[in-house]
């Protein structure tokens, strides 16, 4: 495995709270470009988002997130021997480590908040006896939940150790995706029900103790509750778009029949598809279909529509960029509530003649055809004369 200009590196060490980085200055091996650094006792290298630069990182990467339905992130770790490049903590993400070259000795103990929402070092008294103990060799696949605190180490008997960490899973659990789904849910909620439009008690904001009305606020979210139960449409307001926005693109090599000219753009069919095509849904994994409002800056009346959002055109390169970089938009479409049945039979990911697409004009079941298509969402099969 190599890697190449611009990847950014860690250099670690056990005992020291902050990490320098540095960069690769060339094209080298992994290996001989971190020789100086095995001389350090105790000094560690980690890429991050090699997924970049590694196509088959991509290639593994793209897949999980399809599996997952979250983000999936990796990062590339380097430990000469006889030495340690991180201190006992637990990580906020799903972990799964595969050991690439070289042999590393890892110790797992038990959490101390099960399915920990943030990284931390573990205190000193908490590191005694392992719940787990076991040497990785070339090619061991490691996996452990979010909170399991685990240390590692080079054994002196190995040159190096070259580890690939995988993680998924920050921040989405049920706490994430319940606070995501409540904006919208109120709003829905509070238009049909009035108690939800009733003014709060005099001075309730300056009272600590909430025990008058906790009556009322479980009464409410017991409403709610129920609406759920209904079968209500349920909104996510942020977790998709960040997900669809900031995944890999599908991989490509050159020589796949999808293959356009750029990796991660899918290739569309010659001719675009009229009400005599037979049309199939591809990419189904990378495309998501959502309700919302649309923004007031471009419909004051706030109407909802249908969002259809993918990842197609996403770019490998701002794959999972933070908030502090230009984060790049989300691709989609946008359809009048009427269309949803007929998204939802395409959906289905059977052949579907044009024609017979559940919309009321022959115009609005064409030019919904030619949108998915123009996107690479569905290719047209088979079209009459």
């Amino acid at each position: 495995m190599d890697f190449y200009l611009g990847i950014a590196v860690l250099v670690t060490h056990s005992n020291k709270a902050s990490s320098t980085p540095v960069m690769v200055k060339r094209e080298v091996s992994m290996c001989f470009q971190l020789s100086t650094g095995h001389k350090v006792k105790g000094n560690g290298h980690s890429w991050t988002n090699t997924e970049k630069d590694q196509d088959k990182l991509w290639q593994i990467m793209e897949k999980l997130e399809c599996f997952f339905g979250t983000l999936v992130g990796c990062n590339v770790y380097i430990t000469p021997s006889d030495s340690q490049g991180l201190p006992p903590h637990h990580d906020d993400v799903e972990v799964f480590i595969l050991q690439v070259e070289g042999e590393k000795h890892w110790r797992l103990y038990e959490p101390l908040v099960p399915l920990a929402r943030q990284y931390d070092v573990a205190p000193e008294d908490k590191v005694t006896t392992p719940s787990h103990e076991f040497l990785l060799k070339e090619g061991d696949l490691l996996y452990f939940p979010r909170g399991v605190i685990h240390q590692a180490d080079t054994p002196a008997s190995s040159s190096h150790s070259t580890h690939v960490t995988i993680s998924c899973y920050q921040n989405t659990s049920w706490a994430d995706y319940i606070q995501d789904l409540m904006p919208a849910l109120l709003h829905d909620a509070a238009n049909e029900n009035v108690n939800l439009r009733k003014g709060i008690p005099l001075q309730q904001l300056l009272h600590l103790d909430s025990t008058s009305s906790g009556s009322t606020l479980a009464g409410l979210l017991k409403d709610l509750a129920d609406r759920i139960e209904g079968g209500c449409q349920l909104r996510s307001c942020e977790m998709l778009r960040d997900f669809m926005g900031h995944r890999l693109p599908p991989f490509m090599k050159d020589s796949s029949p999808l293959y356009q000219g750029k990796k991660g753009t899918a290739k569309k069919s010659v001719h675009p598809p009229n009400l005599n095509s037979t049309i199939k849904l591809q990419h189904q994994d990378y495309a998501a279909i959502t309700v919302d409002h649309v923004p007031k800056m471009l419909d004051p009346t706030e109407e909802l529509v249908i969002y259809v959002f993918h990842a197609l055109n996403n770019s490998r390169e701002s794959h999972m960029v933070s908030d502090t970089e230009e984060s790049p938009p989300v691709t989609g479409l946008r359809f009048p509530l009427s269309h949803m049945n007929a998204l939802k039979a395409i959906w289905e990911n059977k052949p579907l003649r044009v024609k017979d697409l559940p919309l009321e004009s022959d115009r609005d079941k064409e030019n919904l055809a030619i949108s998915l298509w123009t996107e690479g969402l569905i290719e047209n099969v088979h079209t009459e004369d």
